[in-house]
């Protein structure tokens, strides 16, 4: 029997919001994720401003009893989508959350038909660097906004 708690990717709305605001990264993390606590604000402030013209989709990654363990946004342009401002939740790190969430992206993307993936990797961050390339992530060779892109090739015969 599987102990493990069944865990979703879901929009950030009136009903968890409030939870959202709850993921802290830790001191060190911070100016690597989003320079702001709570991580969720900046990602909502962002899902309203819409900055580069992309259209951002700010989502909690929830546990069934609705704790929210992530946050992260997807800003969604012409020719990729980006994963900007993942952050775990400080408590829940180091059982392997970040690999959850990222998966449950690819499988939210290609049901969008999203044809590839891009994050920047701050050249600080080891153990996001680490976690991106076991799921198959590589650099570009590009930078953006001052940090390198990585990106991830989804299913063949998506639409972006």
């Amino acid at each position: 029997m599987n102990s493990e708690p069944s865990r979703s990717l879901v929009p950030i709305d009136k009903g968890n919001w409030r939870a959202a605001l709850e993921v802290r990264v830790t001191d060190e993390q911070l100016p690597m994720v989003a320079d702001h606590q709570p991580v969720a604000l900046v990602i909502l402030a962002k899902a309203y401003v819409q900055p580069d013209d992309r259209r951002w989709e700010p989502l909690a990654f929830v546990e069934e009893a609705g704790m929210v363990v992530a946050v992260l946004a997807l800003a969604h342009g012409e020719q990729f989508t980006e994963i900007v401002n993942l952050a775990v939740d400080a408590e829940h790190q180091g059982i392997g959350l970040g690999t959850q969430v990222v998966l449950a992206v690819f499988d939210h993307c290609r049901h969008l038909g999203v044809r590839s993936v891009d994050l920047t990797v701050n050249p600080l961050n080891e153990v996001a660097a680490r976690l991106y390339r076991r799921v198959g992530f590589t650099p570009s060779g590009e930078q953006r906004h001052g940090e390198p892109v990585w990106t991830r090739t989804l299913a063949e015969g998506s639409r972006r």
